[in-house]
């Protein structure tokens, strides 16, 4: 009765927390876990809690005890954007000097259990977890429409990506007291919300005779801004060995296959004309001429979908027990980021009569992509553990992650300014059946300057002649903490 009680009370408290963790390069996570992220995530060779679902599965098999675990991540980012973007030698609509994101502290749950059963013969262990591999969010003002005295709605630039593996999870022993397999699977979750503005190329008639009133600088770029919200769900799998040759070595490798995901959901559309004062005679609502210079904001709204590759990963670790009390590791991953090439959207309306001119509305309801162009990436970390005593372990660790971005094609929705540098410490505090573990870290994104324009092919080969970076300083910080709770029995 008593187990079931507690079980119960760690549903409870998972249930009451819902948000986001930290991210790492490109759009992965720094990791799950108290006792991994203290250590810098050098958790490959050891994976002896519920996060070895994360980072191999194959370390729960020697795991002595049933455990059920709830841990809460505590998120702050500090990033930092000096825009210096121009279309040729004219600035275009951005603030100028040091723009921060939007400020605001970030929650977010994990939760794992696993069970060791007898199953024909063998000790099996079972598991089920909850965990965020995937991540990005980010809020920016920075904007506003040089030709449009309109203010543009909520954030000028939000990007919010969420992606939670729920999985099952299973660990088998090859070589008694020598080679464990291990696996987790499931589905992968998936929850956008894009919200951004794209400059794009004025759709004035270039042989009308209106053409330079309706369409010369400000007026050759018109702001569009959408907001596009949607979900969907993909395959997930992780899957490791792990070796253990002597009694204080061990080594493990894991494996994670790329999702891919298709994502649809419901997209809100902002058209703002320029504000021209402009008399060509006589003037019809309907004309292209006097769209193009009314100042006014069209609102549409339309379904859209886009599919998403999140990458595949392989990781290897070493762990030795240099003494009784000191446990030293390393871990190294490569990730493929490479496979993910954005969001390509598109777009259905429910009515494509945004204006009442045929060929504007023709423009508005094209397509429009959001590409990146990544590289894959190393990311290398170590770690250790001090028994100090049987009711106090202290950790410590270090990271360095590589940045998937090229130069050139750096922006604020993607904010990634090169090879950071996590530190991490942590403590745990051991119960009779009980586990407290905490962990803090701190991660520096160094200053990267970024210049000109570039403009990006979509994973279909088409550009739509938007800006696909955004000049000027990229710099910053985040500070993360983790409060872990365990029950054993």
């Amino acid at each position: 009765m008593r187990r079931v009680k507690v079980t119960l009370l760690l549903c409870a408290l998972f249930a009451l927390f819902l948000s986001i963790p930290a991210w790492g390069g490109g759009m992965g996570t720094f990791g799950v876990g108290a006792k991994a992220k203290a250590m810098g995530g050098t958790f490959r060779a050891i994976a002896d809690d519920w996060s070895a679902a994360y980072y191999n599965p194959a370390g729960l098999f020697y795991v002595t005890e049933n455990e059920l675990t709830v841990n809460e991540i505590i998120t702050n980012y500090q990033l930092k954007y000096s825009p210096t973007v121009k279309n040729g030698a004219y600035p275009i609509g951005f603030y100028s000097g040091e723009i921060r994101n939007r400020y605001e502290t970030i929650t977010n749950p994990n939760f794992g259990g696993y069970f060791k059963l007898p199953v024909g013969g063998n000790d099996v262990i079972l598991g089920f977890t909850i965990f965020q591999p995937f991540d990005m969010n980010l809020s920016w003002e920075l904007f506003s429409p040089l030709n449009n005295s309109a203010s543009l709605p909520g954030q000028q630039l939000e990007h919010n990506f969420d992606g939670v593996a729920i999985n099952a999870v299973a660990a088998v022993e090859l070589i008694e007291n020598k080679l464990s397999f291990g696996i987790s699977t499931g589905v992968l979750k998936a929850d956008l919300n894009y919200g951004g503005f794209f400059l794009r190329q004025n759709p004035a008639d270039p042989t009308a005779d209106y053409y330079d009133v309706v369409a010369s600088r400000p007026n050759d770029l018109i702001t569009e801004w959408q907001m596009s919200d949607g979900n969907g769900l993909g395959f997930n799998l992780r899957a490791g060995f792990l070796l253990k040759p002597t009694t204080k070595l061990s080594f493990g490798v894991s494996y994670a296959i790329k999702s891919t995901i298709k994502i649809d959901g419901k997209t809100d559309f902002y058209y703002y004309m320029p504000e021209i004062t402009y008399n060509s005679g006589l003037i019809f609502t309907d004309s292209e001429d006097y769209i193009l210079s009314s100042g006014a904001v069209y609102e549409a709204r339309g379904d859209f979908e886009t599919e998403v590759t999140m990458p595949s990963q392989i990781a290897a670790g070493i762990a030795y027990q240099l003494s009784e009390k000191l446990l030293i590791a390393g871990d190294i991953e490569y990730t493929l980021w490479s496979d993910f090439k954005g969001y390509a959207f598109d777009y259905t309306f429910s009515d494509s009569n945004i204006t009442r001119n045929a060929r504007i509305n023709s423009w508005a309801v094209e397509d429009l992509s959001v590409p990146v162009d990544w590289d894959n990436t190393i990311r290398g970390s170590v770690g250790l553990e001090y028994a100090y005593s049987d009711k106090l372990i202290l950790r410590g660790g270090y990271s360095a992650d590589q940045t998937p971005v090229k130069q050139g094609t750096l922006h604020p929705a993607f904010f990634d300014s090169g090879l950071k540098h996590a530190a991490n410490f942590g403590i745990g505090l051991v119960f009779e059946n009980v586990k407290l573990d905490f962990a803090t870290q701190y991660i520096m994104y160094p200053e990267s300057t970024e210049s000109g324009n570039t403009y990006l092919e979509d994973a279909n080969g088409i550009t739509d002649n938007s800006f696909d970076n955004m000049s000027g300083t990229y710099s910053g910080s985040a500070f993360e903490s983790v409060v872990q709770f365990t029950v054993r029995f």
